[in-house]
């Protein structure tokens, strides 16, 4: 038992009892393990906050192994509430804890020796391991480490990492199920290899229980989270929910490369954002925008600059989670790459509207990309994730949203591996006459791309079915008759200085052109 020097909050510390005990095992190539802290991390950062500092050993936290900190480390972060604000000191070794939740006001400083480690145990762990929901004026930092045990929440891959490269680049026929795929595409070599918490494969084991984020800021105001380490995130790892004003800066997340979901950055429903020279290694998207029904309001105002993405999936990625506006992006100076991993990251520019946003003014420019399979992938559909009723196509979102305003210039990409990938659709409903939705205003400037040149399986269909409620992904869009820029439905579209080298058997045609307007 351990009190509070206040008397005001006491708790039995016990030793944690992991949920999964067979779970965690970490294989070679789950992390990238070159990662350039020193150029990130400070790790002797002097505490800086303004008010009392709370020390969590003070309320009876200790370094020790499994043992449990939830009462701690939460009756420090009330202490440091209801004196008006101040700092949460975490230091001196790596501390387990379930949820804790932080108020107006805070600094939470992790020190540079010290570790905020999530429990494995699952029942302990609520929404997020690091939750703040409507806190104004809150910073995280120190130097230090948040860690989310991701291994221990998800069932063991089928396949481990792949470190060699693949001979024949081949992509599956357009519909084709996950678990149907040949073995010789690459959608089969990098799902085989995901730790899902589902049941994935209907083996009956059930779904892990998992929390939905590691940190999870909610309509939070005035935020700064900068030089720290997000680690092992056990799904998405970083959330700013429905947030204003937050400069993310000098942070590095390092998570297993092959735990399902854990995406890097979500931005989502949130405004005047700036994420400044980060370096993101993760399993899912690196940097992405979202802005699902659940926020209620559009958003605007992001700047993304001097970032190192590596990941499986998409580097920079607005979409899936699409209903309501997002306009006003700036992405600048950074570089997606995949430097030991086979196959590649699947995009590294994705601009997705798939739920009814309208998208706008984006623009994306000095941008190196290293074997990223998929350079450019914009995608306009009517998934409509949120069933919304149908309606008049000029306003219903059930008929999608729109893509206006793009611009993607200043890029240069080696060892690609499929044709970047443009449009909107036409689409008929019971009956009714053609739905045209075109995206438009895209504009690709002094765009040079590079193929990987081994061998390839290429089995155009002939007719590309429209994709019009898939979860937008483009290696799910099979092949098309390019290998530089296939475009369809697309009303303004600019290409210019435009140079790509294809494979030396490539028989395709750099840019085909369906339904569009120059």
């Amino acid at each position: 038992m351990a009190v509070t020097k206040e008397l005001m909050h006491q708790g039995t510390f016990e030793q944690e009892v992991p949920t999964y005990p067979n779970l965690g095992n970490i294989y070679p190539g789950d992390y990238y393990e070159e990662l350039p802290f020193e150029q990130y991390i400070c790790k002797n950062q002097d505490i800086a906050g303004e008010g009392p500092v709370y020390d969590i050993r003070e309320f009876g936290a200790l370094p020790t192994p499994g043992q449990v900190n939830t009462a701690a480390f939460q009756a420090a972060a009330d202490a440091c509430s209801r004196a008006g604000g101040g700092t949460i000191l975490v230091q001196g070794g790596s501390y387990v804890t379930g949820t804790i939740y932080l108020h107006d006001n805070t600094t939470l400083f992790i020190a540079g020796d010290a570790v905020m480690e999530a429990t494995r145990e699952s029942r302990r762990l609520k929404t997020a391991l690091l939750v703040a929901d409507g806190a104004e004026n809150l910073v995280i930092t120190g130097g230090g480490e948040i860690l989310g045990n991701g291994e221990w929440f998800v069932h063991e891959p089928k396949l481990k990492p792949r470190r060699t490269p693949i001979p024949v680049t081949h992509l599956a026929p357009a519909g084709t199920p996950d678990r149907n795929l040949p073995e010789t595409t690459l959608r089969y070599q990098y799902r085989r290899r995901i730790r899902f918490s589902e049941d994935e494969y209907d083996e009956k084991i059930g779904e892990t229980m998992r929390p939905g984020f590691m940190v999870y800021l909610n309509n939070c105001k005035n935020v700064r989270i900068e030089n720290i380490v997000l680690r092992d995130a056990m799904h998405w790892t970083l959330n700013l929910f429905a947030c204003e004003d937050v400069l993310v800066k000098d942070i590095v997340i390092q998570n297993n490369r092959h735990v399902a979901n854990t995406d890097g950055i979500d931005i989502s429903g949130s405004s005047r954002v700036e994420i400044d020279h980060c370096f993101i290694s993760t399993a899912d998207d690196g940097i992405v925008v979202k802005n699902p029904k659940e926020t209620g309001r559009g958003m605007s105002d992001l700047y993304i600059h001097d970032c190192q993405v590596i990941t499986v999936m998409n580097a920079f990625k607005i979409g899936t989670e699409t209903r309501w506006d997002i306009s006003d992006i700036l992405v600048e100076n950074c570089r997606f790459f995949m430097p030991d991993l086979y196959p590649g990251t699947t995009s590294g520019i994705a601009v997705e509207s798939a739920d009814g946003s309208n998208i706008g003014n984006v623009t994306v420019r000095n941008i190196e990309m290293e074997r990223v399979t998929c350079p450019v992938f914009i995608c306009l559909n009517m998934r409509n994730r949120y069933r919304e009723p149908l309606g008049d196509p000029a306003e219903s979102p059930y008929w999608g949203g729109s893509i206006e305003g793009i611009t993607i210039e200043n890029i240069r990409a080696c060892d690609v591996e499929v044709p970047s990938l443009i449009f909107g659709f036409e689409a008929r409903e019971k009956g009714a006459e053609k739905v045209r939705k075109p995206v438009k205003k895209i504009t690709i400037r002094n765009f040079e791309a590079v193929y990987r040149d081994n061998d390839e399986i290429v089995e155009v269909p002939e007719t590309v079915e429209e994709f019009l409620y898939q979860y937008p992904e483009n290696n799910s869009v099979g092949d098309v008759d390019a290998y530089g820029f296939w475009v369809r439905h697309c009303d303004g579209l600019v290409l210019e200085q435009v140079q790509i080298t294809p494979r030396t058997v490539n028989k395709r045609e750099m840019i085909k052109l369906y339904d569009v307007s120059i």
